[in-house]
């Protein structure tokens, strides 16, 4: 026979059960807690050229300042999300959908939930390298694949409690729209397959009379610290294509980089913290902007001679990071800190018809093949492989493209995978039901210039065949798209 339980051991039993009861009851109430971690992961490409092995950019001689993967990642006890900014030009959707795919064997964060943009710096050296066999050198999307990944991994190791905070602020001297309509009968504007167009991209500086389309002034940002009170990262947005200024075969991550390190030193964080800060610029919708400052003929005459100043190489890379660092900085005084928000994510892929040539074009490529013209990049003639190429029938017919919104508390944020016009981005601000929007351009992919169809009529570099790639309606698509997006994050 069992022996039976005593009153005594009934009693302990009893007391057992209570006092666990009582200790998950007060685990479901405990609020859960958020944190946040950054992390950089260098992603720097080889320099040095070799005459042996030909490629299709041949890469930097010298490096300036190094490339970073610079990552972000959120946790709010239930969801957590990962951005990630590269000092890149491009990021192709092949090397961002690897890398979301070791990140979540990595960290468990799913692909929905990672964002990965490119900056769109035109000093990141030979990043496009012809695959070869046997020829390490080349393996350049293997690896920039792995130190994305490795990058998420470690920011997600330095996850701590955190309180976060953000903001918006204008800084319009900077931004100009480099698409201009001229004065009539000044010149004729000569467009791909030899067409007249009525606006020029980067027309020079006389003969000008109103621009073709607005910019976006504002910077919006991010920021994160410790509880207490030790910055961690800082993210911003600015819809600036690049800046320029840096010398011929050398890399560098441009006005981006600058920013993030000048807004550590203004924010206070040690050089030599554990773990360091990071700072983080990402290229907003500057499809159609740049940033040098062009008038109308009317706006000269009314300023009278301007003494043009002549900028040393990464001069004027620092100063436009320095203003646009010193304006977050004196927006960042007045925040409003939150001890916990809230992570949602969502991803569509949008299939988007794609362009092909008529032809009128096809008969013209040949043409200009036939003449074994070699044109610069931004020539009107610099379209007629790619009309060609586009021309064949084994192109497909359609392509699919990533975009992504993210909700982090009251802030939203949009990510396309295009050069986007600055219009578009307003548009998207305007219609989004959270506010602030943060827009990130060049994310999850990179599928060319995006202008909206009105922007098509008018002509000019960014919608030639090639540099814009997809239906001409397909800003329409995508701002569909992103606001029913947004909206669905405010349920």
């Amino acid at each position: 026979m069992k022996p039976s339980i005593t009153r005594v051991q009934g009693l302990r039993i009893v007391t057992r059960l209570c006092l666990t009861l009582a200790t998950l009851g007060l685990a479901e109430a405990a609020p859960p807690v958020f944190r946040a971690g950054a992390a950089t992961s260098n992603i720097t490409p080889a320099i040095g050229a070799d005459p042996n092995i030909r490629t299709s950019r041949p890469p930097a001689a010298h490096v300036h300042d190094e490339l970073h993967a610079r990552c972000l990642v959120l946790d709010d006890g239930q969801a957590r999300l990962a951005l990630v900014v590269c000092d890149l030009r491009h990021i192709s959707a092949e090397v961002a959908a690897n890398a979301k795919r070791i990140i979540e064997k990595l960290t468990g964060i799913p692909p929905h939930c990672v964002m990965i943009s490119a900056t769109h710096t035109h000093t990141s050296g030979g990043v496009k390298l012809e695959e070869r066999e046997d020829e390490p050198y080349y393996d350049y999307s293997a690896f920039l694949t792995r130190r994305i990944a490795e990058g998420v991994l470690r920011a997600h190791n330095q996850l701590e409690p955190a309180q976060i905070a953000w903001g918006v602020v204008d800084e319009p001297t900077q931004v100009f729209n480099r698409r201009w309509f001229l004065i009539p009968g000044s010149r004729p504007v000569y467009g791909a397959h030899d067409n007249i167009e009525q606006v020029d991209t980067n027309p020079g500086y006389k003969g000008l009379l109103k621009p073709a389309g607005p910019v976006d002034p504002q910077i919006t940002f991010l920021s994160l610290r410790s509880t207490s009170g030790k910055p961690i990262s800082l993210m911003a947005s600015y819809g600036l294509h690049y800046v320029g200024g840096i010398p011929p075969n050398t890399i560098s991550a441009d006005y981006f980089a600058i920013f993030a390190d000048r807004v550590g030193e203004l924010l206070g964080a040690d050089r030599h913290q554990d773990p360091p800060f990071v700072g983080i610029m990402a290229n907003g919708t500057s499809g159609d902007v740049n940033n040098l400052e062009r008038h109308s003929d009317e706006e000269l005459a009314k300023r009278g001679p301007q003494l043009n100043k002549r900028y040393q190489p990464f001069e004027k890379a620092r100063e436009v990071a320095h203003l646009c660092a010193d304006k977050v900085m004196a927006a960042h005084k007045t925040l409003q800190w939150h001890d916990h928000v809230k992570l949602t994510s969502l991803q569509r892929t949008l299939t988007l018809e794609r362009r092909y040539p008529t032809k009128e074009e096809v008969a013209w490529a040949e043409s200009v093949k036939a003449r074994r013209i070699k044109p610069m990049s931004t020539s009107r003639y610099s379209t007629y492989s790619t009309v060609l190429a586009y021309a064949s029938p084994e192109m497909p017919p359609t392509l699919d493209v990533t975009v992504q919104t993210h909700r982090i508390g009251d802030l939203a944020l949009a990510a396309m995978p295009f050069e986007v016009f600055a219009e578009i981005g307003l548009e998207l601000k305007q219609l989004s039901p959270i506010q602030p929007l943060m827009n990130v351009s060049i994310a999850n992919g990179s599928h060319g210039y995006l202008p909206t169809p009105a922007q098509h009529q008018l002509g000019g570099y960014e919608t030639w065949i090639g540099v814009n790639k997809v239906q001409l309606d397909a800003s329409v698509k995508l701002v569909g798209a992103l606001v029913e997006m947004l909206g669905e994050l405010t349920r």
